[in-house]
Formats: structure tokens, C-alpha cells, sequence
């Protein structure tokens, strides 16, 4: 059903979901700086020199360096040292599929039938926010939100209740090693919802807090199992601003406006979005009116069960949360709980309407096979008439008085169609017509014509154009020129005439990129001629000089032009004068510093001698190591045009020294006179204690895993 649903992308060459800005400018480039860095023994790729002068690549979160998943696919052999575009495609689709199986395991577990799981599986991969939302790092953590809601409704049933607890922690947790932030946050605040309300339904006191032990033993195993994502992800974000919207970056520290979370809400009118396709803002909750009804049906026939009962109140909570600055919940939300504000997108909350809404149309399905002689089964076999028929009237309407060739017209008269197939069939089956063993499929079929093109939609056409994919292809020859070109050094790329991430594309090293975050000192300093200097920027790449002094280089074959800057510095060099200054002042001094021989800083400053004759030689230049082999005439500060950050260790012939924040921005070290071996090593501890949290968890799990199948066996031999 995955490959049948995604045909666009594996059983043709024509389609891709890549072509797009941030999917070509920003995600591949990402992607394939890991891809090649694992094939070149430099995995795993913690730190990025190939942007903004070099900053923490599993910090941005972004990127999913710590996803597992993504680990199989860096290992995939490469073309011509790039990674295989039919790769990304079959990875892709391979996420779907994973989320698909778990959706299914949740649906099994609840004691649904095969068909209605394969009916809340397809809901939950193939429609709505799962289905239409393409950027790795925001999707792939929907394949473990069945799984902690499997294990916390198994917990809350008194099914092994630590380790189910622990299990939903730790799936909690491998959400957060996909990427994104958001839809973590949002399961995580829909799980803890489900988790309060057993909490205050105890009986007694003592049950409760019994049962509010289990749940934050589920969070610290979330914490555990995620910490190599959120550990260096805390430790990047303090130093670091990113864009999101608001009129400024902001900080770890700082609030996202909530004008920003109003903006990025979703619109009222999305509870009819679910059916029809179109009607939404930032995310697409659309599932169909199959699952739709079905999982309305469920709520009147099976609300004796409280699966059913959690499920719908999951469900309407994470549309009311979607909906953002129009309800309450996200409002209050926003206000009290950590980490809600850095969700700027509240649309994004339909993934939890989406996961309770799956199982719950598999609970609809079983029940109206099981109760077809009920008036609820006549009631909605009319609505869905109804429905089917107002449906198709808009339809024509829309085509005919208002005609729009974006409007989402192909789900519009489908649905119709199958609004009023879903009546027929619901009221055979109350008439008698049809036996219920034999209609389960045909709500499978319903379902699937609704949703099983919705992805695609979206995909384009090699034959129509693709406009942004191309563009990474165009520039190779320049790459070649640069990389024949003696270095270290950097380039700068004109935004509007190089708009994607070169440096990580190409792995040469680059000031400027496609990037949602930017250490804040870099950040600060990037627009000064100065730091361009001292960053080595030896090339600019654009179709016209920026100034009159740069000389050109070489002309690509796509016409952008490789210009040389007559003033850039070496990346290593000594000074011998150190100025303390107040930060505010850094701006204002390296204006007219000269930087080739005297250093400014924002701490104490070290005692320096004066001379001259002094040599510093880049011997090796990787990601996550310099060697610079220096020979002084009298003690000074070596300096590396590197930019800093507090993960940087450095030793001066095997002994460990301080690294100082050189122009409030790059490495320096104080090197005494004669012949030393300077070498800096990235050791970031919050990878290294995330690391040993994150496999312990896995561990854990696994032995509790095991645990249970030594427990159940002699039951099953029996």
C-alpha cells in the first residue's frame, strides 16, 4: 500500500517532493555534508565548517545527525560523491512505511481488526499532516507517536505498568532524535493530557500518586532516550539565535512572540479541512470523510470503552491546540508549560487530532461490522448522503461561478462521490444487504480513494520543470576551480544568485548558507569587512563584484563568477598587542584595528611580548580538528580564523591551555617563544553525556524488552 500510495516517487523517475526551497537550499545540503562525511570516516559530523564559519551541526537539531534512520542512508553508496536522489526517495517513503506499521501495532494492540488497523494505519501514513509534510526532520518522529500511545493506553489498562510507562517514554523520546522540535512537543503535551487525566481519575491518593511516579518515570526515560538530540541541542541553543518569524532572532532565553504562534496557527474552519482538502493554514489535517465518520460512529458506540473515550478527547484537544490563539488551551499552554513557546507553529498540533483520530476510525469500523442493525449505522449512512451531495453541489459550484485551478477541485467532487458510496454501503449493511465479513474491505477501498493520492498532489514533474533541484546541479565546475585552489580559506556567495547552502553541498568552506540558526557572535559580526578578513574569505561567488578591487577569477558554466578578494588573511596567524574591551565595544573597535597584529578580547587579557618574524602554518584542517605547527620569536597569541565555541578544546605540545574568544569571535591561544604543536579538538560533553543517556535507554529497553518475552513465554507454551 506505501509503494502503491507513493508510485510518483519510486516506480518512476518523473516526480520528487525535493524541489522546493527549503527542501533543495537548505535539507539536502545537510543531508549530504553527513552522507559524505560518513563515507570519508568523519562520522559522525558534529560539527559544520562548511557554514558561518564553522558551528555545531547536531545542535541545529535540524539537520538529524543523532536519527538513527538516517545513519542507513549516509551509508548508502553515493553518485559521483553525492547522494542518489532516487535514495531520498525510497528513504523517504521507508518513514511513511515505518509510521504506517506503527500505526497499525497501536490499532492490533487496542483490539481492532486487521482491516480497521490497515484502515487506521493508512489514515495515520497516507493522510493529513503525516502524509503532506516532506521536510525529514518534521516528519520522521510520527513513526514513534503510535508507539508511546500504545504503551501509555497499555499502561493506563494496568498491562505491565513500569515497563509500558517506560516503553512510552522512550518512544517519546526517539521523536525528539528526528529533527524538529514541534511535533515532539505537541505528542508529548497530548501523551501528558492523557496522563493527567489518569492521574486525577484515581480513586484514591495513594493511586494517584502511584500513578504520577509512573508518568514522570515516562518523562525521565523521554529525556534519557532523547539526549543525544536534546542535551546538545540546550548547549548549542544558549549560544545561538534563530529565526523564527518575529521581527529579531531570539534566543534560547527568549520567549517566541505569540504573535508569531498566532500567525502560524490554524485556521477555525479546519474541522471541515479533515474532509476537505484545502481548507487549513500550515498544516493539512486532511483524512477523509471515511476515517472522519467512522471515527465519529465510534464515539456513540463504543463510549463504554475508555480507549474510545481518551481517544476522542485526544483528538479534539490537539485540534483545539492547532487552532492556536483562537482557544484557550494553546494560550494557557503557551504560558505555563516549558518549552510550548519554542513550537511556533501550533497548526502543526493536528499530528496528535491525527493520531487519535486513526485508531479511532478503526474502533468505528468494528463497531458498525458488530452493531449494524443500530439507528446510529442508519443515522450516518443519511448524514453521509447528505454530505456526498452538498459536497458535490460546492463542487460545481466552485467550477463553474468560481473557477480556481489551485482549489484543491480533485478532493472535492471525490469525496463527494465517496460520501455518498459510504451512505450506500452503510445502509446496506443495515438493511441487511451486504454481510458485515464482506464489507470491511470495501471501507479500506473508500478511504484509500480519498487519501491515497493526497501526497503526490504536491510532487512535481521533471517534464513540467523543476525550478529549485536544478540548481544544485549547475554549479559543480566552480566547486572543481575552488577545491584546486591552495587553502585553507572561505567563500562568500551572493544569496540571491547562490541561494542555496554551497559550502555544505560541495564541502568547501563557506561564510554564508541556508541556515535557521547562527551562533550569536557570528551572527552579531558577520557584516563587517573586518570579519570577512579574519574569516579567510579568500573568493566571492555571485554574477557581479560586490566591489571594485576584486579581481575574477573564473566564469561558471551557469554564468556565476568566481571574484578573489585582494585583502583576505591567512587562517593562521600571531599577535603580539591584547586589548580588554566591554563587549559592547567589539563592533566599534574592529573597525580600526589592525588585525594582523593586535587582538582584542572581552575577558582578561594575557601579558604579551613584542616582535616580529613569527610563522604559523596550517598543517591539517578537518572537521572536528587544526593542527597548526607555529614557530614564535616571543611569546604571543596564536591566532585560528575559526570561530569559537565553548565544545573547542586546545592543547600546546600535548598540554592542555585556554582558548581565548580572539575579536570577541575566533580561537586564539597563548604560545611561548619557539618551535610548538598547536592542536584543537572539538570534545562537545553534551553529545558525549546524550550519547551515553540515549544507548543506555536503548539498552534499557531492550532488556526490558526481553523481560516481557521470557515472562510470556511459558504462558504461550501452555
Amino acid at each position: 500500500m506505501t509503494v502503491g500510495v507513493f508510485w510518483k516517487l519510486v516506480l518512476t523517475k518523473q516526480y520528487t517532493f525535493l524541489d522546493g526551497p527549503d527542501f533543495a537550499y537548505q535539507v539536502a545540503p545537510w543531508l549530504e555534508v553527513q552522507a559524505y562525511a560518513w563515507h570519508h570516516g568523519d562520522f559522525p559530523l558534529l560539527w559544520d565548517p562548511y557554514v558561518a564559519g564553522g558551528q555545531s551541526l547536531i545542535g541545529q537539531a535540524q539537520p538529524a545527525s543523532a536519527f538513527p534512520l538516517n545513519w542507513l542512508l549516509f551509508v548508502l553508496p553515493l553518485h559521483r560523491g553525492f547522494l542518489q536522489l532516487n535514495f531520498l526517495h525510497w528513504y523517504m517513503v521507508l518513514v511513511h512505511f515505518f509510521a504506517a506499521l506503527a500505526a497499525y501495532a497501536l490499532c492490533r494492540d487496542l483490539g481492532r481488526s486487521r482491516a480497521a488497523s490497515i484502515l487506521g494505519a493508512s489514515a495515520y501514513a497516507f493522510g493529513g499532516y503525516v502524509a503532506t509534510t516532506w521536510w525529514p526532520q518534521q516528519v520522521q518522529g510520527a513513526i514513534f507517536a503510535p508507539l508511546a500511545l500504545l504503551f501509555t493506553l497499555r499502561a493506563i489498562r494496568g498491562e505491565r505498568i513500569w515497563a509500558s510507562s517506560l516503553f512510552a517514554g522512550f518512544f517519546l523520546g526517539l521523536m525528539w532524535l528526528g529533527g524538529h522540535h514541534q511535533v515532539p512537543i505537541f505528542v508529548a503535551l497530548g501523551i501528558s493530557g492523557v496522563w493527567l487525566f489518569h492521574i486525577f481519575a484515581a480513586n484514591t491518593v495513594r493511586a494517584g500518586i502511584h500513578r504520577a511516579i509512573l508518568f514522570a518515570a515516562l518523562m525521565s526515560m523521554m529525556v534519557a532516550a532523547g539526549a543525544l538530540q536534546l542535551f546538545p541541542s540546550y548547549s548549542y541553543g544558549l549560544d545561538s539565535v534563530r529565526w523564527v518569524g518575529a521581527n529579531h532572532p531570539v534566543g534560547m532565553k527568549e520567549a517566541v512572540p505569540y504573535s508569531v504562534h498566532e500567525a502560524a496557527s490554524q485556521s477555525a474552519d479546519a474541522v471541515l479541512g479533515t474532509f476537505m482538502d484545502g481548507i487549513y493554514r500550515h498544516a493539512n489535517p486532511f483524512i477523509g470523510f471515511t476515517v472522519f465518520l467512522l471515527a465519529i460512529i465510534a464515539v456513540p458506540l463504543a463510549w463504554k470503552e475508555l480507549a474510545v473515550r481518551l481517544l476522542a478527547f485526544l483528538a479534539l484537544g490537539g485540534m483545539l491546540l492547532a487552532m492556536g490563539g483562537s482557544t484557550p488551551l494553546h494560550s494557557i499552554l503557551y504560558a505555563v508549560v516549558p518549552l510550548v513557546e519554542k513550537a511556533r507553529t501550533p497548526a502543526v498540533a493536528v499530528i496528535v487530532f491525527q493520531l487519535a483520530i486513526a485508531p479511532l476510525a478503526a474502533f468505528g469500523l468494528d463497531r458498525v461490522l458488530e452493531a449494524v442493525r443500530s439507528h446510529w449505522v442508519r443515522r450516518a449512512s443519511i448524514l453521509s448522503v447528505v454530505v456526498g451531495v452538498l459536497l458535490l453541489l460546492l463542487a460545481v459550484h466552485m467550477e463553474v461561478d468560481h473557477p480556481q485551478p489551485d482549489w484543491h477541485l480533485y478532493s472535492a467532487p471525490v469525496t463527494a462521490i465517496v460520501a455518498i458510496l459510504l451512505g450506500a454501503l452503510l445502509f446496506a449493511l443495515y438493511s441487511g444487504s451486504v454481510e458485515p465479513r464482506r464489507a470491511s474491505p470495501w471501507f479500506v477501498v473508500l478511504a484509500m480513494i480519498e487519501i491515497g493520492n493526497l501526497s503526490g498532489m504536491t510532487f512535481k514533474n521533471r517534464d513540467t520543470g523543476w525550478e529549485f533541484w536544478p540548481v544544485l546541479e549547475r554549479d559543480r565546475d566552480v566547486a572543481r576551480f575552488l577545491k584546486s585552489q591552495p587553502g585553507p580559506f572561505r567563500i562568500e556567495a551572493k544569496t540571491e544568485d547562490v541561494p542555496y547552502s554551497f559550502g555544505d553541498w560541495y564541502g568547501i568552506e563557506a561564510l554564508t548558507g541556508y541556515t535557521a540558526s547562527l551562533m550569536r557572535p557570528f551572527e552579531e559580526l558577520k557584516a563587517l569587512p573586518a570579519v570577512h578578513r579574519m574569516l579567510s574569505v579568500r573568493y566571492y561567488l555571485a554574477k557581479t563584484p560586490a566591489s571594485g578591487d576584486q579581481r575574477e577569477a573564473m566564469t561558471g558554466e551557469a554564468g556565476i563568477r568566481v571574484f578573489e578578494n585582494p585583502d583576505f588573511m591567512p587562517r593562521a596567524w600571531a599577535v603580539h598587542r591584547v586589548s580588554a574591551v566591554p563587549a559592547g565595544k567589539i563592533v566599534q573597535m574592529l573597525a580600526n584595528l589592525d588585525l594582523a597584529h593586535e587582538t582584542i578580547l572581552t575577558g582578561d587579557a594575557p601579558a604579551l611580548e613584542n616582535c616580529d618574524g613569527d610563522r604559523l602554518e596550517v598543517t591539517r584542517h578537518r572537521a572536528e580538528s587544526v593542527s597548526i605547527q607555529a614557530d614564535m620569536k616571543c611569546r604571543g597569541m596564536a591566532i585560528l580564523g575559526d570561530v569559537l565555541s565553548k565544545d573547542w578544546t586546545a592543547t600546546v605540545d600535548d598540554r592542555p591551555v585556554r582558548i581565548y574568544a580572539a575579536y570577541g569571535l575566533i580561537r586564539g591561544v597563548v604560545v611561548e617563544a619557539g618551535q610548538h604543536r598547536i592542536e584543537y579538538r572539538y570534545r562537545p560533553w553534551s553529545v558525549y553525556a546524550g550519547a551515553l543517556l540515549t544507548f543506555s535507554s536503548f539498552g534499557f529497553a531492550l532488556a526490558l524488552w526481553l523481560r516481557g518475552r521470557k515472562r510470556r513465554t511459558p504462558n504461550q507454551t501452555a
